[in-house]
């Protein structure tokens, strides 16, 4: 199953580090560094499944020959401290093919660290099928016809990094989505995802090589610790198999059997306790076997059965309310200024009509964007209050109201856009938000990814239970 892995670091002379030698290294590549005058060969040992370099629009040919990129980076700097280039470490999503996964990393490098001014150097490694994932190397300073000119500290600040992790998430979630998977990833803590484990700690040096009394003793405390961490987490499941399952279906609505399996491995300290764990989950009344349609084999939890029930429920009895319309003045003025497209216009009809819960696959192009900015601005004339949430706003609160907003009232407007792409508590909980305070939600995804899905999105059912909505 798809896992969230992103890990930044700054290559520094201060640590005794090339970034000739780190590219050659991650590029599986031969370079000659002119600084140390040595050669640094990695060609066959280091397999790289697809090497690149991205760079901003209008930077000189020169960027591209990695050899003379990596060099002129040596050349810039002066100090026998200085920091050399950030490293990016990004495991890549099992689900996706070869040719997803590249896209992927393109458009990942390409809008977050190309389009700010940065080179990326990218390598993608595939030697364990189980860890695929992507090395990104990106310069520190602003590149010139001349060579580089001064660092740009704005690059340096954390919220870039936490920004950097959320972009992530939400790239890597919209291509399994168009790849039609129901997987998920979040870039948050376990706790801010509350799930009651413990996270596993980095051991470093390329994980675990040889017996323990063979290694240092910093990497004999890690391991230790990781074992005490695995045991903790391994008693937890077993006293407690829902926080298995809590677990699983953040990332995935479903399981298999073997993911299952691969889980409790992964969390556990040893064979014997994973196998007493697999029984306890197994056991418990909180596993759910589905048997509908292509479900079989597939495993979910009775709070996500029970979260399901309850989405459809609210959204049933909120279309039936007959509220939230607007006037027919309103309506009137904004429609006139719709471009004469009937697909929009009927679009516009349906989500300004009456009653508490819409629901709208509409493609997210220029005419999606015309549209709801119409309908919040149709709202607005009448004195509704529209709040417009994202995906990415939604993952960072558990609260059924608005993440750093006013509370809602029966005169706010919920308008949840992507919501494809949202899970199905959190989905509920923004539907059971709107629902308490009498507002009016109002769903809208995408249909190519809802069509690559095959229906397997909580939305898919929110569309299915108001049926008849254009879309």
């Amino acid at each position: 199953m798809a896992i969230y892995h992103l890990n930044a670091n700054v290559i520094s002379r201060a640590r005794g580090q090339s970034i000739v030698a780190a590219a050659a290294y991650r590029a599986g590549a031969r370079l000659r560094d002119e600084r140390y005058g040595v050669v640094h060969n990695y060609v066959g040992k280091h397999p790289c499944a697809h090497a690149e370099i991205m760079a901003p629009e209008g930077t000189p040919d020169w960027v591209h020959d990695r050899e003379l990129l990596w060099n002129r980076v040596e050349a810039a700097e002066q100090r026998k401290d200085s920091q050399l280039a950030r490293v990016i470490e990004i495991g890549l999503p099992v689900e996706l093919s070869p040719e997803e996964s590249l896209a992927l990393v393109r458009e990942y490098a390409a809008t977050v660290f190309v389009a700010r001014g940065m080179i990326a150097d990218f390598c993608i490694r595939r030697d364990n099928p189980d860890n695929p994932r992507v090395h990104i190397l990106l310069t520190l300073r602003v590149v010139t016809p001349d060579g580089f000119g001064p660092k740009e500290r704005r690059w340096n600040g954390k919220a870039n990094l936490i920004e950097w992790r959320a972009a992530w998430a939400e790239r890597a979630n919209l291509h399994l989505a168009r790849a039609g998977h129901a997987e998920r990833i979040d870039h948050r803590t376990l706790e801010a995802q509350q799930i009651e484990l413990t996270p596993a700690r980095r051991m470093g040096g390329g994980g675990i090589r040889g017996a323990a009394d063979a290694l240092p003793s910093h990497l004999v405390e890690r391991i230790a610790e990781q074992r005490r961490i695995a045991r903790a987490n391994g008693d937890a499941i077993i006293e407690d198999p829902s926080v298995a399952l809590r677990a699983l279906t953040h990332g995935s609505p479903t399981f298999t059997q073997p993911e299952l399996e691969r889980f409790l491995r992964s969390r556990t300290e040893n064979d014997a306790q994973s196998a007493a764990a697999l029984i306890a989950v197994t056991r418990s009344a909180e596993l759910v076997a589905l048997a509908g349609p292509g479900e079989q084999g597939r495993f979910t939890s009775r709070d996500m059965i029970e979260a399901a029930q309850s989405l459809r429920r609210r959204v049933r009895s909120m279309a039936n309310r007959a509220t939230h319309s607007i006037t027919s003045d309103t309506h009137g003025v904004m429609l006139s200024r719709l471009p004469a497209n009937t697909v929009v216009r009927r679009a516009f009809e349906y989500l300004l009509g009456a009653g508490a819960a819409k629901a709208l696959a509409v493609r997210d192009d220029a005419n999606r964007s015309v549209l709801l900015d119409a309908v919040v601005e149709a709202w607005t004339i009448d004195g509704l209050q529209a709040v417009r949430l994202t995906p990415r706003m939604l993952a960072g609160t558990v609260d059924p109201c608005p993440p750093g907003g006013k509370p809602l009232v029966p005169a706010s407007v919920l308008l949840i856009e992507d919501a494809d792409m949202i899970g199905l508590k959190q989905l509920e909980r923004a539907v059971a938000g709107a629902d308490h305070a009498r507002a009016k939600a109002v769903l809208i995804g995408d249909p190519v990814r809802l069509g690559a899905m095959g229906g397997a999105t909580p939305f898919s059912s929110v569309l299915q239970e108001l049926e008849g909505t254009p879309g």
